[in-house]
């Protein structure tokens, strides 16, 4: 006689982790066919095989559904970054990021989702707020990482930290966005963003910040205080107008030749 197996009896908050779970798949499986605004709510409950009641107990609208998304993705994400927070090797660790997420978005077909979600979330404030909120906790998470890093002495320390960590979700989504027309891994593009990586990332890299060669011209300004007394010189010059007293004393000489006195005469009016 086979023994039936019976299953663990989840508590209430783990059916209802589920039943939002379920709400979410159905939803999007809607979106992906029709597109958020072609889709009502009440195709969401045919395809959950849950009533109106039952799915507005766990959200409010359609704006609800398409903000959990936005921030259930972040959140997997951030999970993700968690994994590799404490890792020696940076470069390595981002490249695995990268091919997880290019992985996932060719499975799943979910790339196109993904970009519509953000492209709603320019048009609803609702839906905006949900993804600005998202965003913000990814890319303090990632600079955290990225600075944790530089600490430690594994990539470039002159880098800004939040700015190479927006520059890389940028990147990421813009894969992202590619994969909705391909749906296949961008395998020569991985490998050459890995390549980039490394080479951006590199602590070798450091000395060749053009921040820090900023301070050189700082000699060139020295100079300038010697220069200063030049104008002060002129005015010591001014002795030079003897010229009355030249004149005065020519009539005193007596056998003064008419060649020297016009050779006087010249030097007087230099």
């Amino acid at each position: 006689m086979a023994i039936r197996k019976s299953k663990t009896p989840q508590s209430p908050t783990q059916r209802a982790d589920q039943k939002r779970i379920d709400i979410l798949k159905s939803a999007a499986k809607c979106f992906r066919k029709t597109g958020f605004h072609q889709t009502s709510m009440q195709e969401i409950c045919t395809e959950v095989g849950l009533g109106p009641g039952a799915v507005y107990r766990y959200f409010t609208s359609k704006d609800a559904i398409i903000a959990a998304m936005a921030e259930d993705e972040r959140r997997q994400a951030r999970t993700m970054l968690a994994e590799f927070h404490d890792t020696e090797d940076l470069p390595q660790a981002l490249s695995a990021i990268t091919r997880a997420f290019a992985a996932r978005y060719a499975a799943i077909s979910d790339a196109g989702l993904m970009t519509e979600i953000y492209a709603e979330g320019l048009r609803n404030k609702r839906v905006g707020a949900a993804i600005k909120t998202a965003e913000t906790e990814w890319v303090d998470g990632l600079a955290e990482m990225l600075s944790t890093a530089q600490e430690r002495g594994q990539i470039n320390p002159a880098l800004d930290a939040q700015q190479a960590a927006l520059l890389l979700t940028a990147m990421w989504d813009g894969l992202v966005i590619r994969q909705a027309y391909t749906q296949a891994l961008p395998t020569e593009m991985l490998e050459l963003f890995d390549d980039m990586l490394k080479r951006w990332l590199s602590a070798s890299s450091a000395p060749a910040s053009p921040k820090r060669a900023k301070p050189a011209p700082a000699p060139v300004a020295a100079p300038a205080p010697v220069a200063a007394p030049t104008p002060k010189a002129k005015p010591k010059a001014k002795p030079v107008e003897a010229e009355p007293e030249l004149a005065l004393a020519l009539p005193v000489v007596d056998n003064m030749t008419p060649q020297v006195e016009m050779d006087l005469r010249q030097m007087s009016l230099i």
